[in-house]
């Protein structure tokens, strides 16, 4: 048995996200369409469920007569992998924006997004992930590379590639991580003032949700700081190494021993110091917790041997102790998370790299990584002898009994007798 079914995680969607429903109630762009809005969205969104890999492979889904008949599609409303397309460009980012904070706290509600995690604190993290490259599909709004490549008989040459980048708040807190938000890079526009920009949308409505924002060394500068606390919330950024700060941590070192945490053989040489350097501008001083690995780390864990992280965070919510893991918690993010979305639900071909387009897919692949970390747990919950492996899980479900869903969906329903 392989703990669970298509049918059921179909269900389970259902059940806690009302999905169905709520792709019902997005404004329409169209005039007089002829294949319903609601069921191309969910044409879409189990396409990336489904990890198709084209955008072409998830339209072709309208034209499959088990498909139709789950949606209940008749043959006169039509449906092609080319209206599929266009459909999302009609869609406001606004209705996406709020979809995915839908998903958030529902999500929250329902238990599938923890505080069982880091430290105690429930704790979000930007991040920057590249989309869609390609050497000749693009938009306006796509930023351009040049780049040298080979052809088969070695000659090189230099092409443009068109891509698209997108600043993401992502949950960290609990097993399931979650991208509560995704902010699109212009072209031009550096990440930070996208992030900040995110920051400015998001953090009014998440912050009696959110105890910590974290970043990495991009984030550590005023304007990330002041956003972030002006919100009422504490925020962690990797150290630049290049701020007035790192001149009198290094001053220190060389004045003061460290003290030592950890257990034997996980030993961390640690420093700590309060800053006023941003302090006109933040109102507030600046933690800086300075951390040196003491024991030897498998080469294959890639763990660095110096850290160090900026906060605004008391010593009771952040011993500096702590320190070294909150700041090595920052890959968690980058290996958990947006490599599994970035190798698992990316789309190989895309051919709508409209604005809106690219917002309603972030939001719909955010939500499929959801539903299928939160569907796995859920079916194999109470199970005994269930496997271990989300790989083989997730093959025997979504790839191998998605064709029997399918093929349910043609055969003939007996009919109640009498």
């Amino acid at each position: 048995m392989a703990y669970g079914s298509m049918k059921a995680m179909f269900q389970y969607a259902e059940k806690v996200f009302s999905r169905s429903a709520r792709f019902r109630q997005i404004a329409d762009a169209r005039s007089n369409p002829t294949v319903p809005l609601a069921e191309v969205l969910q044409t879409w969104q189990w396409g990336l469920i489904r990890r198709l890999p084209s955008t072409e492979q998830i339209g072709d889904l309208l034209a499959d007569p088990r498909w139709r008949a789950l949606l209940g599609l008749q043959p006169e409303q039509g449906g092609s992998p080319d209206s599929a397309s266009r459909i999302l460009d009609g869609i406001s980012i606004q209705e996406w924006n709020q979809m995915l904070l839908e998903d958030f706290f529902t999500a929250r509600r329902a238990g599938i997004l923890s505080d069982s995690g880091q430290f105690g604190l429930r704790c979000a993290a930007l991040d920057l992930n590249e989309l869609f490259k390609s050497e000749s599909i693009h938009c306006p709004h796509c930023q351009v590379r040049e780049k040298t490549v080979s052809d088969s008989e070695g000659n090189k040459r230099t092409v443009q590639e068109y891509y698209h980048q997108a600043v993401a708040l992502t949950w960290i807190s609990g097993e399931i991580p979650f991208p509560i938000g995704w902010e699109i890079v212009a072209p031009g526009e550096g990440e930070l003032t996208a992030a900040l920009r995110l920051l400015e949308r998001l953090l009014p409505v998440l912050r009696r949700s959110v105890d910590l924002i974290l970043g990495d060394a991009l984030y550590c500068c005023r304007p990330f700081f002041k956003t972030v606390t002006d919100a009422g919330l504490n925020a962690v950024a990797i150290s630049s190494q290049q701020t007035e700060m790192d001149q009198e941590i290094e001053l220190l070192k060389q004045s003061s021993p460290p003290r030592i945490t950890g257990g034997r053989g996980s030993e961390v040489a640690v420093w700590e110091m309060e800053s006023e350097a941003w302090k006109s501008d933040l109102h507030r001083k600046l933690r800086i917790i300075d951390c040196d690995r003491r024991y030897e780390a498998p080469k294959w864990k890639h763990e660095r041997r110096h850290l160090r992280v900026v906060t605004t965070m008391p010593l009771e919510l952040l011993p500096a102790g702590q320190g070294w893991k909150v700041g090595r918690s920052r890959w968690i993010i980058e290996n958990g998370t947006f490599n599994r979305m970035t190798s698992d639900y990316a789309l190989e071909h895309n051919y709508r790299h409209s604005v809106s387009a690219i917002a309603g897919l972030l939001a719909m692949r955010s939500f499929a990584f959801l539903l299928t970390m939160a569907y796995h747990r859920h079916a194999i919950a109470r199970s005994k002898g269930a496997t271990g492996r989300f790989i083989k899980w997730f093959h025997d479900i979504v790839v191998e009994d998605w064709v029997r869903f399918l093929d349910m969906a043609l055969k003939p329903r007996p009919q109640p007798s009498g």
